[in-house]
């Protein structure tokens, strides 16, 4: 590899009456291996679950750029603004799923964001678990009920607008995805009848 600018050809090479070729030095560029390595810590205590079990798991990934995942690592460890917020965003944002009710019975327990290890982009992975079962229908009419209290609530501009920046961080690349994760136990199995309610195509695959 060099960095000499690449000389013209002599003319005499050159066909009578013709112009030289244009040519330009090409600068080359050598990646190497941009991915994390698998480095497991303890996990902050506010992350703790203890005597809860989940029937089903609420997914969010999304594939960013190494740019945008910097931005993503400051608003998690950043300090939220509003009275009674935790010491970091993440942890009020765990204060949020949890206190996300359905008839006064909280439904979800927030488990984490996780950041994928061994791959050459940043990919952001947020767990939470669904400790008392509801539909999905029913968990997103709680979910926006609860993001609207806190939009709705003067004491919280800053944190709301801290919430919507993440929402959108997650949830408005082209790579987001929202996942709906049910125990395979709690499945019936393939050797009973399907329930009516399953897809026709399921039925006959069953």
């Amino acid at each position: 590899m060099t960095d000499q600018p690449i000389a013209r050809p002599p003319v005499e090479l050159l066909g009578e009456g013709k112009a030289p070729p244009e040519v330009q030095t090409l600068i080359a560029e050598v990646r190497s291996d941009a991915s994390l390595s698998f480095n497991p810590l303890a996990a902050p205590s506010f992350l703790n679950l203890i005597n809860v079990a989940f029937g089903a798991l609420i997914i969010w990934r999304v594939d960013v750029s190494w740019n945008r995942a910097e931005e993503m690592q400051n608003w998690l460890t950043g300090a939220p603004v509003g009275p009674g917020l935790a010491a970091t965003r993440e942890e009020a944002l765990k204060d949020f799923f949890d206190n996300i009710a359905v008839k006064n019975e909280q439904i979800l327990d927030f488990v984490g964001i996780y950041l994928t290890t061994s791959v050459s982009h940043a990919q952001y992975t947020m767990v939470v678990g669904m400790r008392n079962p509801v539909p999905r229908d029913v968990y997103q009419s709680a979910f926006d009920s609860a993001l609207s209290s806190v939009l709705a609530s003067p004491l919280f501009t800053s944190w709301s607008a801290d919430l919507v920046n993440f929402l959108k961080m997650m949830l408005n690349e082209p790579s987001s995805r929202e996942e709906f994760l049910t125990l395979a136990t709690n499945v019936r199995n393939s050797l009973s009848v399907p329930p009516k309610d399953w897809p026709p195509l399921i039925q006959r695959l069953v």
